[in-house]
């Protein structure tokens, strides 16, 4: 009798662990931007690029700099869903040009594990003219990202050097 209790308990373990589920989906969209050669309008590595938001610091009160003298091919720059525009300084050496990106957030329900991802839809750009870039809206449609495993969908925006 005493085995049969241990057993049953088990198994009601092992039930109520394997309907438990997790979300395995990545919750966080961010801009995808690539970096092009304005010669060959090839993908280029851009060196000492430093990328940060304009007016945002992070959960820890640091600021929101994300990329700093880095060789970058593409940046993976996140959108605040709480706003209709983001702001970030990207920098080359001592030049500096803003760019502000303009969208409509559209929140999805994705599942009762994961809950929502605020989508976004890229409505318009501007740019100081600091730097010699040409930015071009590639793909205006903002999906998700998996920074852990290096989930990256399609580019949305490139910028011709």
């Amino acid at each position: 009798m005493k085995i049969l209790s241990h057993a049953l308990k088990v198994l009601l373990v092992l039930m109520v662990c394997s309907c438990e589920e997790f979300c395995e989906e990545s919750t966080r969209t961010a801009m995808v931007i690539k970096f092009y050669s304005a010669e060959t309008n090839l993908e280029t590595t851009l060196a000492g690029v430093s990328i940060r938001g304009v007016g945002a610091v992070n959960a820890k009160g640091a600021d929101s700099t994300l990329y700093r003298n880095a060789s970058l091919q593409t940046a993976l720059c996140p959108l605040n869903p709480g706003a209709d525009t983001t702001a970030y300084l990207i920098s080359i050496g001592e030049e500096t040009d803003t760019l502000t990106f303009f969208y409509k957030t559209n929140p999805a329900f994705i599942s009762s594990e994961c809950g929502c991802v605020a989508f976004a839809e890229i409505t318009d750009i501007k740019q100081t003219t600091n730097l010699n870039f040409r930015i071009v809206n590639f793909n205006p449609s903002v999906g998700q990202v998996s920074y852990r495993n290096n989930v990256v969908n399609a580019e949305n925006i490139r910028i011709y050097h």
